[in-house]
């Protein structure tokens, strides 16, 4: 969470969220729960850290939903909310 705080603070930045949010015993979501969405954009880490239930393949963009679904049941959101707040995000850092 001090990391994400002194990232957040410098301003212009976002969280890339991604796989590793759906690993048991990662802490992460733990981190994603205290964050404010408008801090963070999903990402596939590809071709690395798979979400479960495929971790240990080779990740790809397709797998992205598993991560958007998790991160919907931490923060009380649907996939679709989660999808269009982190696309909001990743046009305002010029990602699109």
């Amino acid at each position: 969470m001090e990391q994400a705080n002194k990232v957040i603070a410098l301003g212009g930045f976002k969280l890339g969220i991604g796989g590793v949010v759906t690993f048991k015993n990662s802490g992460l979501d733990k981190v994603v729960e205290q964050l404010d969405m408008q801090h963070l954009v999903l990402e596939t880490d590809s071709p690395y850290l798979a979400p479960n239930p495929f971790r240990g393949k080779r990740n790809e963009s397709g797998y992205l939903i598993q991560v958007a679904q998790k991160v919907g049941e931490i923060k009380n959101l649907s996939i679709a909310e989660v999808g269009e707040i982190t696309t909001k995000n990743a046009i305002e850092l010029n990602l699109f």
